[in-house]
């Protein structure tokens, strides 16, 4: 096989003339490299200002500086510029370059120069230094490796990696260090990083993609989501995947102003976004001690918001003031109130509200715009008045669980007695605060329609007796 050997002060110029030993040799603008071994000694420099063909058997071992302003193509399994004794440099400096071949291309150091950018259509390993520039690295659906474990091995202006489905940045990390991942998007334009703070020293490798289209468009539906999410980023998602080692990491991801969904990160999980422990940061969310990288696929999500109510009192006469309080996670300034008789209020954390009819109303609060409703049942009662319930639900629900008498005014004493329709005496209690529970003998009663007895006696020892039906539902 030839060796061509290239030392300072000579330096070849492709694509132009050839400098080579003091004489100028026209060349085309695209340099082939037929099968010849080159070797370009440290402190060396190769200047091509078209492109460059490298066809089987074309191996250049790179100590020095290659600058290629045109697209590259390599055919040769050596990689095109195969490890030398002293690491090289290869330098992009022209438009929209094309890196592409049959086989992978590697170099030690890479450096784009320029602001177009650089695409490449087939795997590029990058072993000691990767300089973005203001330059966009396309990596498409193929894999841009940055093998050096050094957390400083990738440097950047405005310069970031964009991929498609199947393609990625690879970094190799060996410590618990912050490693940038600098990716981000064409068309539009965005960039949303990723860091990575692995929790040991161990050796690992992690591929990182910011996936620039809305994700129910690879087919992680927005609208299949865990109940308690409203909405999850319409914009992008990121690819995060350990790909080898199995110590757990901390996933920093960052959004931008305009975005318009910053919430916590949301993991898809095989049919469904579900919710993470993520934490916040300045401008992102983070993932401390993560490894489950099963489904390597997160995005900002909206949180349902969760609302409480409380009464300041259960029972109140009529024209009696009752104050709600609503409480929120997160927390909430704005609800949407219903009183249950017909108006409905926006109003802050606090309402206060009175009645001008007796009876028993159905409370209900939400935060807009996405929350669950909580619910609150008020008894409103005329002065003196005794309201008996015809209807309960002992379900453990938390909402009319009990049948209970609401008594108010100048009583002495209450009493009752429940009995079922062939009139078997089921239950019997007495006391201004007593209740049923819907059982007979500890064991719970079936559903159905039974008979309640109830007599009250006033302060002045004034007896009343009323009956009727109440409804047993669970």
């Amino acid at each position: 096989m030839k060796r061509r050997v290239l030392s300072l002060p000579q330096s070849l110029l492709l694509a132009g003339f050839l400098l080579w030993k003091g004489e100028v040799i026209r060349a085309q603008p695209l340099a082939t490299n037929t099968g010849v071994q080159l070797y370009l000694q440290a402190g060396g420099l190769v200047w091509c200002e078209g492109g460059w063909q490298n066809q089987a058997g074309g191996i250049f071992q790179n100590e020095g500086t290659v600058y290629i302003s045109g697209d590259i193509q390599n055919d040769d399994a050596g990689l095109l510029f195969p490890p030398a004794g002293s690491p090289g440099t290869l330098v992009l400096n022209g438009a929209i370059q094309n890196l592409s071949g049959s086989f992978p291309i590697r170099t030690d150091t890479l450096i784009l120069q320029g602001n177009d950018p650089k695409i490449l259509s087939t795997h590029l390993y990058i072993d000691h230094l990767l300089s973005l520039g203001n330059a966009e690295l396309r990596t498409q659906n193929r894999i841009a490796a940055v093998r050096n474990p050094e957390p400083g091995s990738i440097t950047r202006q405005s310069g970031f990696v964009s991929s498609d489905i199947g393609g990625y940045l690879e970094r190799v990390t060996d410590r618990t260090a912050t490693y940038l991942f600098p990716v981000g998007g064409h068309t539009p334009l965005r960039y949303r990083p990723v860091e990575i703070i692995p929790s040991t020293s161990n050796l690992h490798r992690f591929g990182v993609r910011m996936t620039n289209v809305d994700p129910t468009s690879e087919g992680r539906h927005r609208d299949q989501r865990d109940p308690k999410l409203c909405e999850i980023n319409p914009l992008y998602d990121h690819y995060i995947q350990r790909l080898s080692g199995s110590d757990p990491a901390e996933l920093q991801v960052y959004y931008e102003a305009g975005d318009p969904v910053q919430g916590p990160l949301a993991q898809w999980k095989t049919v469904l976004w579900v919710p993470t422990p993520a934490q916040p940061i300045v401008s992102g969310w983070s993932l401390p001690n993560w490894s489950d990288f099963v489904e390597p696929y997160f995005a900002f999500s909206t949180p349902r918001t969760q609302v409480s109510i409380s009464a300041s009192a259960d029972t109140i006469e009529v024209g009696q003031t009752v104050t709600f309080t609503a409480a929120s996670q997160p927390t909430s300034q704005n609800y949407t109130w219903n009183f249950g008789e017909g108006t409905i209020r926006n109003g802050g954390g606090t309402e206060s509200y009175s009645y001008a009819q007796p009876g028993v109303y159905q409370v209900s609060v939400s935060a807009p715009p996405c929350s669950d409703t909580a619910y609150r049942q008020i008894v409103v009662i005329l002065p003196g008045w005794v309201f008996i319930p015809n209807a309960f639900s002992p379900n453990n629900d938390g909402i009319n669980d009990f049948w209970e008498i609401k008594a108010r005014g100048q009583l002495k004493a209450l009493r009752w007695w429940i009995y079922d329709r062939w009139g078997a005496l089921i239950s019997q209690g007495e006391g201004l605060t007593s209740r049923w529970d819907g059982t007979k003998k500890g064991e719970p009663c079936a559903e159905g329609v039974y008979v309640f007895v109830v007599e009250v006696e006033t302060l002045q020892g004034k007896p009343y007796r009323r009956s009727g039906t109440l409804t047993l539902l669970r």
